[in-house]
């Protein structure tokens, strides 16, 4: 078992994939079958994360076989689960959210603080979208 996901200076969960990766090359593994349990959909982590990188990081590491479980996706029977679930959490959901909204604090009128929300928040954006994995994927022609 290991994890992805590392997002920003703090620390993961360990063992990183990454470093189980070049260890499993390093030990003789030649095949290797990743299984991302925490999924339930197809997104970037699995589809460029895993199936790409993680994958270059395989071959380069020794690992000659690589593939992944498909996660679920959107077999009738997982939508209809998955329904079901938000169906079922409805009536606490309305509840939750009335208590959340009942109060009038929580509503700021103030354009100004709005602004400085927007801006920081358009900033922290921006700061993400040049993150060292998009400036990678846009060299390799990724997105």
């Amino acid at each position: 078992m290991n994890f992805q996901s590392r997002v920003g200076p703090v620390q993961w969960l360990k063992p990183y994939t990454d470093e189980v990766l070049v260890e499993l090359g390093k030990k003789g593994v030649r095949s290797l079958l990743a299984v991302p349990v925490s999924f339930v959909s197809e997104h970037i982590e699995t589809l460029e994360e895993i199936d790409m990188e993680y994958k270059e990081l395989a071959l380069e590491s020794g690992i000659k076989n690589w593939a992944r479980v498909p996660a679920l996706g959107l077999t009738p029977s997982f939508i209809t689960d998955l329904a079901d679930a938000v169906i079922e959490a409805l009536p606490s959901a309305k509840a939750m959210y009335s208590q959340i909204s009942s109060t009038s604090e929580d509503v700021d009128h103030d354009p100004l603080k709005y602004f400085i929300k927007l801006f920081f928040g358009s900033f922290l954006a921006f700061i993400l979208f040049l993150s060292s994995k998009m400036i990678m994927a846009f060299r390799n022609n990724v997105i």
